[in-house]
């Protein structure tokens, strides 16, 4: 028997690849444009956040709500409790990379945060758990999924998704001033990071099928970065160290699927 990751991705056909695409201009159109109009009103730096997370969370709604019309389960983007404990363990085994490399190390050499209060820090981890779960609902869950409706080659498909998940972060990446149009190296070594980061959540995600784990690591990834004086360098590190563990994982579970395809 196939894993439940290659039995979901084998029902999908053409018009499950078209919403893919339409989720995914969509999303870009209404993120970027809501985006473009709330900075015309003027806000506290807080209520902008509360704002904005709501209409974040509102399009990952809007993406359960396209599951649910078409007459598919939620379980189809990894909503499910098979496995739950050992995804949420490699989950958490993935955690250990960022924590280490982009927390502890540049915490010892460039120094610690001062101080962390509470309310601030309860604030930041709702808002930064709701930034990663809705980019991981929609891109891995639903996106990735769905592409298979077109591309029936694994490879084909997560290289697709990887770039619309790169491709999602540019505009606003380059409105906030994160990254300079004028520097086409730069923008290109960030896709690439970006590319990567995404090719690590689906390995996750193949393995348990569970869209948990990918919570979890992204909200901790990103969380890690918030609360201290981050090395890029360390963090490209981290970032191949991702990479090869995803390519380990990605070869297990291949390995598992051709030893069940032969046993059948």
């Amino acid at each position: 028997m196939k894993s439940r990751y290659a039995i979901e991705v084998s029902k999908y056909g053409k018009k499950d690849g078209i919403a893919a695409i339409c989720v995914f201009l969509g999303y870009v159109i209404l993120s970027n444009g809501f985006a473009l109009v709330l900075g015309m009103i003027p806000l506290t730096g807080t209520v902008r956040s509360l704002v904005t997370v709501a209409w974040l969370a509102l399009l990952a709604v809007g993406v359960l709500i396209i599951v649910k019309a078409s007459k598919q389960k939620l379980s189809s983007i990894g909503f499910q409790k098979e496995n739950i404990g050992k995804a949420i363990g490699l989950a958490l085994l993935f955690c250990l990379l960022p924590i280490v490399f982009v927390a502890v190390i540049p915490g010892i050499l460039h120094g610690f945060v001062d101080r962390v209060d509470f309310f601030p820090l309860v604030f930041t981890l709702l808002t930064t758990f709701i930034y990663a779960a809705h980019e991981d609902i929609i891109f891995v869950g639903f996106i990735q999924t769905r592409l298979y409706g077109f591309f029936k080659s694994n490879f084909i498909a997560i290289l697709v998704g990887a770039l619309l998940f790169s491709l999602m972060h540019l505009p606003p990446w380059i409105a906030m001033g994160r990254l300079d149009i004028s520097q086409p190296l730069e923008i290109l070594l960030q896709i690439i990071r970006w590319a990567f980061i995404h090719v690590v959540f689906v390995a996750i995600f193949k393995k348990y099928f569970s869209i948990v784990p990918i919570f979890i690591l992204h909200t901790i990834n990103n969380l890690s970065h918030e609360f201290s004086r981050s090395d890029m360098n360390l963090a490209n590190i981290m970032i191949i160290l991702y990479l090869l563990a995803a390519c380990f994982l990605y070869w297990h579970t291949y390995k598992a699927d051709k030893k069940l395809s032969l046993s059948e």
